[in-house]
C-alpha cells in the first residue's frame, strides 16, 4: 500500500481481562494464556506489516494490558520497543489490581511515560455491584508505587452515570480522585450496549438532564483544581493533555493494531475484526471505508469541536477549499450569540454548553 502521509500514532489493542466487567462493550476475552501466547505472534506479524517508521504517539489499551503474565508482559513491552525511538508519548491503560511494581518497572524500562488506570468509581460498594475486582485502596497503592517509579503522567478514569450513583456520591469519587493528585481525569459517560450483563439486566443509562449535571460537577470541582476541560469528557492539567487522544481529535491519521482495532491511513478508515479466529489466521481487517469529500467534512467537523482548541478555520478551507463561516454564518452567528460557540480570530470552538449539545450542533454545520 502506497502512503502519501505515514501516520504519527500507533494504538495497540490487547483484548484479555482477568475478569469481564457488567458494563463493558469493549473487545475484551477472558484471560487464557495459550491465547495470548499465540495473540502476541501474530500481532508482531501484524505490527510488521505496516513497515512503520517515526511516531509520536503510542498507546496500548484494551481489554487489560496488565492483565498478561509477567513473561508475556515483557514480550509485549519488547515487541513494541523498536518503534519507541523519538516518542513523545508512550501510554499503557492498566487496572488497579494487576498493576504490579514488576510490572511498573518493565514498563519504565520499556520507555513507557503514561499510565491510564481504570478506576471507574472509589465507592467499594459500586465497585463490587459493577463486578470490578479492585477496591480504591488498591487504587491508592497502584499511584502510590507509579510515583514511587517515576511515572509523572498519570490518567485515572472516571465513569458518569452508574447505577446508584448520586450526585453526592459522584461528588465523593471526584475529591478522592483528586487526593491523588493525578495529571488527567477521564469521566465517560455510562453507555449501556447489547451483548453486556448491564443490557441484559435492564440497566437504564443516565438521563440526558442528569447526565449533564454530573458533568458540571465535574467541571466546576476540576477547574477548581486547576485542570483545564479541554475535550468533552477529559481534563487535564496544564502540559498533560493526552497527545494520542489528540490525534483522534484533530482528525489525524493513525495506525490501529489488534483485534478489533480501529485505524485511519490516508483516505481509509478500517476496522480489524473481532473474531479472535480470523485475526490469529491473519485476516486483521474486517471492514474499510474509502472516506468521501462528505464524511471527510464532517469528520473534521464533529472530532475537533470535542475539543477547547476547535477548529482552525484556515485548516478547513485549506483542506476543503472553502470558507466554513461564510457557508454556514447564520448558523455559526446563532450559535455564537446563544453562547454554545465561540469565535476568536482563526478558531471556533465550544463553550461547556455547546460541548453538552455538540451533536445538533454538528448537524447544524455539516451539508
Amino acid at each position: 500500500m502506497t502512503r502519501i502521509n505515514k501516520p504519527k500514532s500507533l494504538y495497540i489493542h490487547v483484548p484479555f481481562c482477568e475478569h469481564l466487567c457488567d458494563y463493558c462493550d469493549f473487545t475484551k476475552l477472558q484471560y487464557f494464556r495459550n491465547f495470548a501466547i499465540k495473540y502476541l505472534i501474530t500481532l508482531k506479524d501484524e505490527l510488521e506489516s505496516y513497515q512503520i517508521e517515526e511516531l509520536d504517539t503510542i498507546y496500548v489499551g484494551g481489554g487489560t494490558p496488565t492483565s498478561l503474565d509477567d513473561d508475556l508482559f515483557l514480550q509485549l513491552i519488547n515487541l513494541v520497543k523498536p518503534y519507541t525511538k523519538g516518542v513523545k508519548e508512550y501510554t499503557f491503560e492498566a487496572n488497579p489490581e494487576s498493576l504490579s511494581i514488576n510490572k511498573l518497572k518493565m514498563m519504565k524500562d520499556g520507555g513507557v511515560n503514561r499510565l491510564s488506570i481504570g478506576v471507574e468509581s472509589t465507592d467499594d460498594e459500586i465497585l463490587k455491584m459493577i463486578n470490578r475486582h479492585h477496591n480504591f485502596n488498591d487504587v491508592k497503592i497502584a499511584v502510590s508505587n507509579a510515583r514511587k517509579m517515576g511515572f509523572d503522567n498519570l490518567n485515572l478514569d472516571l465513569i458518569i452515570g452508574l447505577p446508584n450513583v448520586s450526585k453526592t456520591l459522584f461528588k465523593k469519587d471526584l475529591r478522592n480522585i483528586l487526593s491523588l493528585n493525578p495529571d488527567h481525569i477521564s469521566c465517560y459517560s455510562l453507555t449501556v450496549n447489547p451483548n453486556t450483563v448491564f443490557f441484559i439486566n435492564k440497566i437504564e443509562e443516565p438521563n440526558e438532564e442528569f447526565a449533564r449535571d454530573l458533568y458540571e460537577l465535574a467541571d466546576c470541582l476540576l477547574k477548581e483544581n486547576d485542570f483545564t476541560h479541554y475535550e468533552i469528557s477529559n481534563w487535564a492539567k496544564k502540559g498533560k493533555e493526552s497527545l494520542h487522544n489528540l490525534t483522534y481529535w484533530k482528525d489525524e491519521t493513525y495506525y490501529g493494531i489488534g483485534l478489533g482495532a480501529a485505524g485511519y491511513i490516508d483516505n481509509i478508515r478500517y476496522k480489524n475484526t473481532k473474531n479472535l479466529n480470523k485475526y490469529l489466521n491473519k485476516d486483521y481487517i474486517e471492514e474499510k471505508e474509502v472516506v468521501s469529500d462528505k464524511e471527510d467534512k464532517t469528520y473534521f467537523i464533529m472530532l475537533n469541536l470535542r475539543t477547547n482548541q476547535g477548529i482552525s478555520l484556515a485548516k478547513y478551507k485549506e483542506k476543503f477549499s472553502e470558507d466554513l463561516y461564510e457557508k454556514k454564518k447564520s448558523q455559526i452567528d446563532s450559535f455564537i450569540k446563544r453562547k454554545l460557540l465561540v469565535l476568536d480570530d482563526d478558531k471556533l470552538y465550544p463553550t461547556f454548553e455547546g460541548m453538552m449539545i455538540l451533536d445538533s450542533l454538528v448537524l447544524d454545520l455539516i451539508d
